[in-house]
């Protein structure tokens, strides 16, 4: 952000003030208020008119729904600036609608000289490289009786972002998906207040990481509003998202499995192979050990045709790569660099990524790499790993320049498992720092602390890689930074996590090593309950990084919880006391409990409970529990608040519906790990009363359809029980108990 200089939001339909203490409006609150309010300003309402430009359209509904005949990607940026700046300007009839209650107010005109009243000018300037593409400035200036308030965007992106933020500064909050979560304010607005400000992101890269066609219209929209743009690129109504500013991503693990897969048909007419002549000429030679069509089916496939191509491992040539993991081809030889880097740019140019701004090149999901002797003097995995990365920008580029592909793509590579470690050799002489950046992952991190806490020693190896890659003086990369962090890992199965205090914490940090890109991997498109706090803050916080959490949490509880904002800030809180050692009670009790392992609790991050000269790192189940029962005693309170409307009660009961399933999953570990506790006490009696409990947590989890969808295939589970990673807990406390099985 650059400079900001507006008045806070007026009041919202649920008559919430905020900013001041204990929920009290602030003096420049107070005073929009009055002046929005204002019987004397009455006078003045001749309407006020709203002016964009719809060319080459012929009117500005046509352009604000032309994004499916618009062509988002041959260079001419007429088409797409009409389109999304005409969709801003019907964004802004809406919600200016909606707020004032005044159905026929707020035209939309094509003509700059139009309307006899307040104006408010939507459009693009030129291109200001001080605030990318995607900043903007708001300014009014009046003129008599009349006054215009003009958005201009250094793109067309950042003109729909301007909307948006009118819109905010005016009131306007979309804190989840759909209409029930959108707090709009009730405003008279019979003149136009003074606005300026100068925007821009502080995070390049603000969204999700997906692979999958599962984002719904609202919750792209919802993106929109709140100034997210990252997603997929396998989303369907692509026009859409070129409409909104979002940026479509391609690529995953499994590019070794599309692009030069073993088992897959070798496309040419191999020299040594009859029946394949129909073939195109085979450009490779022969390989030195030909072994034929091993299998006898009568058709040569990749490894087959070449087994040097791929991993020698153990001492001879294997075919590695199975689907997203195994062991990664062989990089040091050229012909089969060149085939899988073919492949991959026909993908990009006309197949499965023709779409996408961005390329995600991953190797396979930490995998193992090849041991030839040629491999190894590349380097360590990262190495290897840089060295293809640049051979796919010359290869893209190549392509670019043959005509096959128009627009700018960006490629992002991995720092994560097997590439965690930064390069130990200086980078390719050409390689594109620009258009080719890291990508960092601290998957298996703690969340109990913030990830710079040196006390951490979960989190230590990962400061020592990120700093590696981002900070250390005599680093070999010196590129731009994205971060990839784990809100809904898979393993986490969608639970209600809270970040809230971490993520105050993490995304500064992040910043302040130079990171400019952020997206986290598995969020839900519907259903968020109180997970959607973790996706409105991001979204606060990736555009400014300085942003006062304080602040902004006040707005939000008051603006989404009205008269029950303070208990629910306080459930919030406890929420995330009892979930912030999600990691190990998701990754580790569950897999202990399911084998039955002796130790239940055999490290500091999570032990049953306390005792004296036990070291506890984090909180414990004991204590986990309790702070569940405080979350359950808050969230009944705040449902019963007087005077809740309808929409809150919605909200709350949607809170509801998630955190009983995490809560449920919590009680069902509770009275596992007490029934394993006792019966290897030699206590049977202390231990049956915990069976029949957890096996009606099991029933209702069981029940639970819900809660564990709407994520990515990854993350989504059949039902909560499955989810738990612990069904099979009941069978070794019934074993140990003496008891008949089920």
């Amino acid at each position: 952000m650059l400079s900001r200089k507006a008045p806070s939001s007026p009041t919202p339909r649920s008559s919430r003030p905020t900013g001041g203490p204990a929920g009290q409006p602030t003096k420049a609150q107070a005073l929009l208020l009055v002046f929005l309010l204002s019987p004397a300003l009455v006078a003045a309402a001749t309407g006020t008119a709203i002016v964009v430009d719809p060319r080459p359209f012929p009117s500005v509904e046509a352009a604000a729904s032309a994004e499916a005949k618009v062509n988002w990607l041959d260079g001419d940026p007429a088409d797409d600036l009409a389109c999304t700046q005409a969709f801003a300007a019907v964004e802004l009839q809406r919600y200016l609608r909606k707020a004032t209650g005044r159905a026929d107010d707020f035209p939309i005109l094509a003509d700059p000289k139009g309307g006899t009243g307040d104006r408010i000018v939507v459009g693009s300037g030129q291109p200001d490289p001080k605030l990318g593409p995607e900043g903007y400035r708001i300014t009014t200036a009046p003129a008599g009786d009349r006054k215009t308030i003009t958005l201009v965007g250094s793109g067309r992106v950042g003109t729909l972002y301007a909307a948006y933020h009118l819109l905010y500064l005016l009131g306007c909050r979309w804190l989840a998906p759909g209409e029930v979560h959108e707090e709009i304010p009730s405003l008279k607005l019979e003149r136009l207040p003074d606005l300026e400000a100068t925007e821009k992101p502080a995070f390049v890269t603000r969204g999700f990481h997906a692979w999958e066609d599962r984002g719904n219209p609202d919750f792209l929209l919802w993106m929109a509003r709140n100034r997210l743009n990252y997603w997929c690129v396998e989303q369907g109504n692509h026009p859409l998202l070129h409409k909104l500013g979002i940026r479509m991503a391609g690529g995953a693990h499994d590019a070794q499995a599309l692009f030069i897969s073993p088992s897959a048909a070798y496309p040419y007419d191999h020299v040594q192979f009859e029946g394949d002549e129909a073939k195109p000429k085979d450009p490779y030679p022969a390989a030195s050990r030909f072994a034929g069509d091993a299998d006898k089916d009568g058709k040569l496939t990749y490894f087959e045709a070449h087994p040097e191509w791929f991993a020698l491992e153990g001492g001879k040539r294997i075919p590695g790569i199975k689907g997203e993991f195994g062991t990664n081809f062989c990089s040091s030889n050229p012909f089969a660099v060149t085939e899988f880097m073919k492949n991959f740019v026909e993908a990009i140019a006309g197949g499965r990524y023709r779409d996408a701004q961005v390329i995600r090149f991953w190797t396979l999901d930490g995998g193992r790499w090849c041991q030839c002797d040629a491999c190894q003097a590349l380097g360590i995995p990262t190495d290897r790993n840089l060295l293809l990365v640049n051979r796919l920008r010359h290869e893209v580029a190549t392509a670019r320049q043959a005509g096959r592909i128009h627009r700018p793509i960006a490629f992002e590579f991995l720092a994560y498992a097997d590439v965690l470690r930064p390069p130990t050799k200086p980078l390719p002489p050409d390689f594109d720092l620009d258009t080719c950046y890291a990508t960092y992952y601290p998957i298996g991190r703690c969340y109990v602390h913030r990830l710079a806490d040196p006390a951490c020693p979960t989190n230590a190896a990962y400061i020592k890689a990120l700093r590696g890659w981002a900070t250390e003086p005599d680093r070999h990369f010196k590129g731009q930074l994205c971060i990839g962090e784990y809100y809904n890992v898979s393993g986490f199965k969608c639970l209600p996590v809270c970040y809230m205090h971490t993520m105050a914490q993490d995304i500064p940090f992040y910043h302040s090593v130079g990171a400019r890109r952020f997206h986290y991997m598995h969020v839900t498109t519907a259903n968020w309950g109180n997970k959607a706090l973790t996706n409105y803050q991001m979204a606060r916080q990736l555009w400014d990084v300085s942003a006062d959490c304080e602040r902004l949490w006040a707005d939000y509880f008051a603006c989404r919880y009205g008269p029950a904002a303070a208990t629910m800030r306080r459930f919030y809180e406890s929420l995330e006391q009892m979930l912030c050692n999600v990691r190990e009670l998701k990754y580790g009790l569950p897999g202990r409990l399911n084998s039955g392992a002796k130790e239940l609790f055999p490290n500091p991050h999570l032990r049953l409970r306390r005792a004296p000269g036990l070291a506890c790192d984090g909180p414990t189940l004991e204590e986990i529990v309790a702070a569940a029962k405080t979350c359950r005693e808050l969230l009944t309170n705040a449902a019963a608040t007087p005077g809740l409307p309808d929409h809150i009660k919605a909200r709350i009961a949607e809170d509801d519906q998630l955190y009983t399933y995490g809560e449920r999953t919590v009680l069902y570990y509770w009275h596992c790990a007490l029934a394993f506790e006792a019966a290897r006490a030699g206590k049977p009696d202390a231990a049956r009363p915990h069976l029949p409990e957890a096996k009606r947590l099991a029933e209702l989890l069981r029940a639970d359809t819900a809660s564990t969808k709407h994520s990515s295939s990854h993350a989504n589970e059949a039902n909560a029980f499955t989810a738990s990673r612990a069904a099979g807990a009941l069978a070794h406390i019934e074993k140990l108990l003496a008891l008949p099985a089920p």
